[in-house]
């Protein structure tokens, strides 16, 4: 008897996009593609319905559903690049990693050199060396992969030296007030350093406030994502808002 399909999760999902913005210039870097649940749900409550054996399938559902929204949106149109989250269990997957995606943005017709992947803090990375060897490949094919949340969870500086990622986001948990708190300001500044040493351009996230805004901005970093400048948005592709204006 042929066995009945796998079930799809796509009706229990939505994608939305976050702008990243270059904030000397106002223009938008990129648009980073986020799983909400239908009414606007966290990615948390949709993720944590998704049964384990199903996590790397969904994910890739999930990468092919924001491409394919992204394309109806029109981003190529536009100057930025789609950021992908992703698992890094997912990386290598025989049938759901990231040639499965990038398999999927050929057949949709998505520029490849407009694709980022984000490799997620999600979960821990059990053989860093094994990965960094499929990360290498993937680069020499042209894809672009980015650590996520540096400085918190699983995304420590080692990895950094192991993988060579072509970017890295520092998380808002690094970020979070360092314009009120002297000790954070200067991890923050250790941070960014170390991201310089590795010649990556750092992207912070979750910046909500001007002070946070401009803390960064005289640490020299231009790219920047968070509340303060757009929320994420269902069904469109936010333009971002820098307050003042472009540095």
């Amino acid at each position: 008897m042929t066995p009945p399909p796998a079930p799809t999760f796509a009706a229990a999902f939505a994608i939305a996009f976050q702008p990243i913005v270059d904030v000397e210039t106002g223009l938008t870097i990129a648009q980073e593609a986020l799983v909400r649940g239908p009414a606007g749900q966290s990615a948390g409550s949709v993720l944590a319905a998704v049964p384990l054996p199903d996590r790397y399938r969904v994910d890739a559902e999930i990468r092919r559903a924001a491409i394919e929204e992204a394309l109806r949106l029109g981003l190529p149109a536009t100057t930025a690049a789609l950021t992908l989250n992703l698992y890094p269990g997912c990386v290598s997957h025989p049938d759901f990693g990231v040639r499965r995606t990038a398999d999927d943005a050929a057949a949709l017709g998505f520029p490849m050199d407009r694709l980022v992947f984000e490799i997620s803090e999600m979960e821990p990375v059990e053989d860093p060396e094994a990965l960094a060897v499929e990360l290498s490949a993937l680069q020499r094919r042209g894809l672009r992969i980015a650590l996520d949340d540096v400085g918190t969870g699983h995304a420590r500086m080692p990895l950094l030296m192991a993988w060579r990622p072509d970017g890295a986001k520092i998380a808002r948990e690094v970020i979070m007030g360092l314009d009120l708190d002297p000790q954070r300001l200067e991890q923050v500044r250790l941070t960014l350093a170390q991201l310089n040493a590795f010649g990556l351009v750092p992207v912070v996230e979750g910046v909500e406030t001007v002070g946070e805004m401009r803390a960064l901005r005289a640490m020299g970093v231009r790219a920047m994502q968070g509340y303060l400048f757009a929320r994420p948005g269902i069904g469109t592709l936010p333009l971002p808002v820098v307050p003042g204006g472009p540095a």
